[in-house]
């Protein structure tokens, strides 16, 4: 396992544990031994990409399995991978894992029609070559200043696309605005009660073609013992503005 993923780590690749943390450090880290009596299992059941081809996220379930016999224990979730290439080749450079409680089928397929949902809510090249990614870590911030004005729920609804995916802990994914908004309000709003949300950006690519892009960091609430890891994949859409099309949280 530890080799698998360091053929595959690209140039900054990031895990997160207490704050995003070298991909590759941690995982040269690692003895081989400790890995030796486990498996990992995915199977990506939603995709996406940006026109420039240099950019790119998978979703789906894994199962998780340490032992064997009568010592087999297993862990389920989701996980959401970001992709970059270099050199023609497709790198991992960012993944978080979000475990959640039951059984989870890894029969699943990928359904284009949903990448297409999003890339129809997605604004035209000649609106999108011009993008920075100052213009992401800026919206990045006003979605944390909409969730401290707003709550999440309806800071959720407000700067996520129609067809948007929030996963968050022991909670099943969010799918769509809608449903999304209320996975997102119903873990965020708790967690904060009524107290302020500080942003700690870490890093944020955005695609050659302008239209994508992702951002992660940390999110703490003031006054309590709540910290989170965030990732988030934007897209720029036909409103004129960056919404996020997937986000996933691991407290820590």
């Amino acid at each position: 396992m530890n080799q698998a993923f360091l053929d595959v780590f690209g140039e900054g690749a990031v895990l997160f544990r207490r704050g995003p943390v070298d991909a590759r450090l941690l995982y040269e880290q690692v003895s081989p031994k400790d890995r030796l009596n486990s498996t990992l299992e995915s199977k990506a059941n939603y995709i996406d990409f940006s026109r420039a081809g240099d950019l790119g996220l998978t979703s789906g379930p894994y199962r998780y399995s340490v032992g064997s016999g009568e010592e087999l224990r297993r862990s389920y979730g989701h996980f959401v991978t970001i992709w970059r290439k270099f050199d023609g080749e497709w790198r991992m450079v960012a993944d978080m894992l979000v475990r959640v409680p039951g059984v989870l089928s890894l029969d699943v397929e990928p359904d284009i029609r949903e990448t297409d949902l999003l890339l129809a809510e997605t604004a035209p090249a000649s609106e999108t070559i011009d993008n920075t990614v100052e213009s992401l870590i800026e919206a990045d911030s006003l979605l944390i200043a909409s969730i401290n004005f707003r709550g999440g729920r309806r800071a959720a609804t407000r700067f996520g696309v129609d067809h948007q995916r929030i996963f968050v802990p022991g909670m099943a994914p969010g799918i769509g605005n809608e449903s999304a908004s209320i996975v997102y309000g119903t873990y965020m709003d708790e967690q904060m009660e009524l107290s302020l949300l500080d942003l700690e950006p870490a890093g944020a690519f955005l695609a050659e073609s302008g239209e994508s892009g992702y951002t992660f960091g940390t999110m703490s609430v003031e006054g309590s013992g709540f910290n989170t890891n965030y990732l988030r994949y934007w897209h720029y859409t036909n409103a004129g503005e960056w919404k996020v099309a997937v986000e996933v949280l691991s407290p820590f």
